[in-house]
């Protein structure tokens, strides 16, 4: 079966999505040591974007992705920041890796466990060609960071976005972990999916400049 870029996006889009439910455990006792802030809100340094099969994504020099080839790029800083980059870039990366690269894509961007493996069975049945026309294709213009957890390093990101020329905002949860210094996403299992929903307006997000 042939399926177009355009529609494996959609499909990635869905993939990924994933709500981290994890919560740290607040020791407040007066021997304690205080935990060091974490800046959730701010966007990333040196934003750039770049444009991979048809689609924008954003990166930094500071916070990643800083190594890998075209397809599976990588390297995120431990930040807040470094796990936005992680969510956005991985996800598309997933959704427009050709039948050459996705195997690679897949074992880079994302944690072992039984998401991938789900993910990995359904990928193999397809046959991913071209790239995403403008009309399609995602803008991402926002995020929030609804959990950041130091130890064990866990982050959840909602991602918001446009696609194409619909003006409609959607937003989707993104979970990751970070393994062998590197943010990994993990993949959701089909039971856990959880689809994009429409949001009013960007309000509690930060939005990413010179998204296009």
């Amino acid at each position: 079966m042939t399926v177009s870029r355009t529609a494996r996006l959609t499909a990635a889009a869905v993939a990924v999505i994933f709500v981290a439910a994890g919560c740290g455990t607040d020791d407040t006792s007066d021997t304690a040591d205080p935990s060091p802030a974490v800046d959730t809100t701010s966007a990333p340094q040196d934003l750039q974007w770049r444009t991979v099969a048809g689609v924008s994504v954003p990166t930094s020099r500071t916070a990643g992705p800083t190594a890998g080839a075209r397809a599976a790029r990588h390297g995120y800083e431990r930040t807040p920041q470094g796990a936005v980059l992680a969510a956005i870039n991985g996800q598309t990366a997933l959704a427009v890796a050709d039948d050459r690269t996705w195997p690679e894509v897949v074992n880079t961007v994302t944690a072992p466990g039984p998401g991938r493996d789900a993910f990995a069975v359904a990928r193999a049945g397809v046959t991913v060609a071209g790239a995403v026309p403008a009309t399609a294709a995602p803008r991402f213009v926002g995020f929030e960071v609804t959990d950041y957890q130091l130890d064990p390093p866990t982050a959840a990101v909602s991602v918001a976005q446009t696609i194409g020329t619909d003006p409609q905002l959607y937003a989707y949860p993104v979970a990751l972990q970070w393994i062998d210094d590197d943010w990994r996403i993990v993949l959701p299992t089909p039971e856990d999916n959880i689809d994009a929903a429409e949001i009013a307006d960007l309000t509690g997000y930060t939005t990413l400049e010179g998204a296009s």
